[in-house]
């Protein structure tokens, strides 16, 4: 998964339904949008995305969320004579700039290592630095939770799974909120290792380099059952397994427990 950011400026572009658009993101929990990319012909489904504030007071990020198409060419936004590039992009967090703080632009260039990042691009779609994306993922999930946002995507909702991408999208996959936060699935690796908790399968040891840092992560708990003010702990909350032994955990409505998939596993040896 590549990091993205992308830029909205409202001396370029009045978002007429940012309002509406954030209501999405508290009632559905994610508001699907059409934006352009710039140049970039790189991003897959997926891919993470950061959205940027320029232009007028306060500058900074409002948004994240994931890709849910690769680019593809449309009529250009403001110019019907032109083409462009866009992506689609499931944003499952949205701020106002405007009625609430944001993650200021100012935090991002004054971090030693945010630095290093041009957060001033002409357009969007430019790669955010490998390097710092952790750091980034860090600092953007604190502002979230220190914040209270009432749309923060990294607390429990009464849903208990989200769509990663949107429904017909390539690759779709079904996991919680908690299990595609980068930053609890960077702890609970740490943690926990890249071999599978059940079966200990690893994917660098299978398939060499291109298996390297490839696992799933599984939340042990229903979100139904854990309270409001739950805080999250991803060295409890998750633990890392394999995509073949994630699948059959979700197979019931109430998923196995990893103590069962062991006793399965056991049984058929």
């Amino acid at each position: 998964m590549k990091t993205y950011l992308f830029i909205w400026n409202p001396k370029n572009f009045y978002w007429e339904s940012l309002e509406q658009d954030i209501k999405d993101v508290n009632l559905r929990e994610k508001s699907s949008q059409r934006w352009s990319c710039g140049n970039t012909k790189s991003i897959k489904p997926g891919d993470r995305i950061f959205l940027l504030k320029l232009g007028t007071q306060p500058k900074g990020i409002i948004g994240s969320g994931y890709a849910t198409t690769e680019p593809f060419i449309e009529e250009h936004w403001n110019d019907n004579k032109k083409s462009a590039l866009y992506i689609d992009i499931d944003f499952e967090i949205l701020l106002n700039p405007n009625k609430e703080k944001i993650l200021s632009l100012e935090i991002l260039q004054n971090s030693n290592n945010l630095s290093k990042q041009n957060w001033t691009p002409q357009s969007s779609g430019i790669s955010i630095r490998n390097e710092i994306v952790d750091e980034l993922e860090t600092l953007w999930f604190n502002f979230l939770t220190s914040e209270n946002k009432n749309n923060n995507p990294f607390i429990p909702s009464e849903n208990e799974i989200q769509r990663t991408y949107t429904e017909g999208s390539p690759n779709q996959i079904i996991v919680t909120k908690y299990e595609r936060n980068p930053h609890a699935r960077k702890v609970c690796i740490l943690h926990h290792g890249l071999s599978c908790i059940v079966c200990g399968f690893n994917f660098e040891k299978t398939y060499g380099q291109i298996g390297k840092d490839y696992i799933h992560v599984h939340h042990l708990n229903q979100i139904s059952n854990i309270g409001e003010k739950h805080e999250i702990n991803p060295l409890e909350d998750l633990v890392p397994v394999c995509p073949n032994c994630h699948s059959i955990i979700h197979k019931r409505k109430i998923p196995i427990t990893i103590e069962e998939m062991k006793e399965i596993i056991k049984n058929r040896i």
